[in-house]
């Protein structure tokens, strides 16, 4: 990371919760309160206090969401907190409650999202560990907690843009509607996505996000397309990331998308330096380790790949991608002639609701080179259910973005023992 982008991340924090609070009615906003130390020894407060300082630094660095700095939720500390009466006297949306209960050598961890409006908890969790580096433990539960949370929020900003009039729609509403439509992973969605995105541009130009989320409309639709198109649809996204960048080089979605396309296009090395920067702005981002993961796999460094896409994995276990981080760990094993897990991680992708034909095509060819005949036919009529004019020629096609020729042909020589058509 060079010192100027080192430096602006270094006050991130201070930038995020303290310039953008005027607007929290109009943005999404959280105050994140002191997680109440339910041990006997006060001595103790110092782990509750660290954690929760460590959750604030982290929320706030994603750039669309406004978070409450921590001196503004002092007046509620130690006292019953009512979540609607926070919302009104701060103006923020969402509160995050939690509490520390922390014996000789274990600890419990509790947090919960409530919804200011009606005091509705939206999402909880709880984490019983044992202590042993208590530094690290709190270091890991803030980033654990802070990914979590992101999604959750968006889901649920999800939720009440779909149910506004279309009439009343701000950029950020159609932002998040067009966020819906993309996790859909179909065709149908990725047509009413990249529409909405338009609109949250036509609203606001410079809203950054919005020409990043057009960026990844356009690089998912490059998995689907057909050969003659894919060069131009590319093209196009990694115009629009480099304009979502240049509108905010601070928002770790843009550095995302535009290493995303990078990658893509075999501009690996250049990928890998969005992509860290897009990890040193939020590292409780799963999506940029799920992107550098599947970056370093196709870039002929599986190791590394693994690591990456199994801390997206504990990062984000209920994320709008599950399914493709086990598609992509199983690709990783593929790579590494483990044939045998690369059917676990395949099976575990299959079994998201929203995944797509391609999780059975690894799957396919691991059991064809395992000699399991019987279950590798099964998994190509999965397949060709899902995409009936699946071949080889389609194989081949669809891993444009694969360096390596020899695992190219792997693959394709497990499909033909899985009796996948060669034509």
């Amino acid at each position: 990371m060079n010192f100027s982008v080192a430096a602006e991340v270094s006050s991130l924090e201070n930038i995020v919760s303290e310039s953008v609070r005027a607007e929290a009615l109009a943005r999404l906003s959280i105050a994140v309160m002191l997680f109440e130390n339910m041990s006997d020894d006060p001595e103790n407060d110092y782990f509750s206090y660290g954690l929760t300082e460590d959750i604030i630094r982290l929320l706030a660095r994603n750039r669309w969401l406004s978070v409450i700095s921590r001196h503004s939720t002092i007046a509620f500390q130690g006292r019953a907190m009512d979540a609607r009466e926070i919302g009104e006297q701060l103006s923020v949306k969402y509160v995050l409650l939690g509490s520390v209960r922390k014996n000789r050598d274990a600890v419990r961890i509790t947090a919960e999202l409530v919804r200011t409006a009606d005091g509705q908890q939206l999402w909880s969790d709880k984490y019983d560990l044992h202590l042993e580096y208590i530094f690290d433990i709190q270091d890991e539960m803030a980033r654990q907690i802070a990914a979590t949370i992101e999604p959750e929020l968006s889901k649920v900003e999800q939720q009440l843009a779909a149910r506004k009039a279309p009439e009343n729609l701000n950029a950020w509403d159609c932002y998040q509607r067009g966020l819906w439509n993309l996790w859909r992973f179909t065709t149908p969605g990725f047509d009413s996505a990249e529409e909405y995105f338009k609109r949250a541009i036509a609203e606001d130009s410079q809203f950054a996000r919005g020409h990043g989320a057009l960026s990844y409309v356009n690089l998912q639709r490059s998995f689907l397309d057909e050969p003659k198109v894919r060069a131009v649809r590319l093209q196009t996204a990694l115009r629009q990331a480099r304009e979502a960048v240049a509108l905010d080089e601070l928002d770790c979605f843009c550095q995302c998308a535009l290493g995303r396309v990078l990658c893509l296009t075999h501009q690996n090395n250049e990928a890998l330096a969005a992509l860290d920067v897009a990890l040193e702005l939020n590292p409780s981002f799963a999506q940029a380790y799920f992107a550098q993961g599947f970056n370093m796999l196709w870039h002929g460094r599986e190791t590394e790949a693994e690591t990456l896409l199994d801390r997206a994995t504990v990062l984000s276990p209920r994320d709008n991608h599950l399914w493709s981080f086990h598609h992509v760990r199983a690709w990783t094993h593929f790579s590494l002639g483990e044939y045998d897990i690369a059917v676990e991680f395949s099976r575990r992708a299959t079994r998201q609701s929203n995944a797509t034909y391609q999780a059975f095509a690894p799957l396919a060819a691991s059991l064809g080179l395992l000699g399991e005949k019987a279950q590798a036919e099964a998994a190509v009529a999965e397949l060709l259910q899902r995409k009936p004019n699946y071949n080889a020629d389609t194989a081949r096609q669809e891993l444009f973005y694969c360096n390596d020729a020899d695992l190219l042909e792997r693959f394709v020589r497990g499909l033909r023992l899985a009796s996948l058509s060669q034509q």
